[in-house]
């Protein structure tokens, strides 16, 4: 398949990711691991696009667009990364060192969205004020949602059509100081690292303490995977709610 089509499927799914994002939200895909898992599949390699996807999750745990701030753009990188290393030979490395910088660098084209994206919601409230409710759909549905999907599916289109050169340089640039794959793994391990210890931040542990040394327990020493642990942690909330439930109907 050639990039300018690659380009146009995943540009697409980038667009439709963050568009469901705005209304529906029912695919989810605005999160880096399914866009990530996606992209992988549209290049062949599944397994890729978790990688990429599932370490720039663990990265934006905790991080949302409180008070409409503007964090790093991780659906676009998670498809980036993942379509960059499967086209430089499966390169997890490279591929998650393009998909970081690029999920940080399209935070300027967010900011850019929201500022186009004012023209349209000032003209809708004028249409709403004047009782037009198609010129307020159209403002609303069609020209701002549009922006908004494009803010993700442009720049995702660009980069895999004409990016394919910087990415080969970039790559023959690691292949010559290997030191960086290297830095690059360890950040890997340290940023998900980080995201967990913000998603803690904002969690009641002080007053759940338990069910943290429970849940490091299982995972340190019982060896059980994640999948386990969530089904466990799910089946232990339903039990302490149904008792927490029963206390207060004695």
């Amino acid at each position: 398949m050639s990039p300018i089509l690659y380009a146009l499927i995943l540009g697409l799914w980038g667009y439709i990711g963050f568009y469901d994002a705005l209304a529906p939200n029912i695919l989810q895909a605005e999160r880096p691991l399914i866009a990530g898992t996606v992209a992988g599949l549209v290049v062949g390699n599944v397994q890729m696009g978790m990688l990429i996807g599932g370490t720039l999750e663990l990265m934006a745990l905790g991080v949302y667009t409180y008070g409409g701030a503007t964090i790093p753009d991780y659906q676009s990188g998670a498809i980036l990364g993942t379509y960059f290393a499967v086209v430089n030979g499966n390169n997890f490395s490279t591929g998650l060192a393009l998909a970081i910088p690029a999920a940080l660098l399209l935070t300027q084209v967010d900011i850019l969205n929201r500022f186009l994206n004012f023209v349209f919601v000032h003209r809708a409230d004028a249409y709403a004020q004047a009782g037009d409710s198609k010129g307020f759909e159209r403002m609303m549905v069609l020209y701002s949602h549009v922006i908004w999907g494009l803010s993700r599916g442009l720049p995702v289109f660009l980069a895999i059509a004409f990016g394919q050169p910087l990415v080969a340089a970039v790559s023959t640039f690691f292949n010559n100081y290997p030191w960086i794959n290297t830095g690059i793994k360890t950040v890997g391990g340290i940023l998900p690292a980080l995201g967990f210890a913000m998603l803690l931040k904002i969690m009641p542990v002080n007053k759940y303490p338990a069910f943290l040394v429970l849940g490091f327990v299982m995972f340190a020493y019982l060896k059980i995977p994640l999948l386990g642990i969530a089904i466990a942690a799910v089946a232990i909330a339903l039990i302490f709610q149904s008792l927490k439930y029963q206390t207060k109907e004695a």
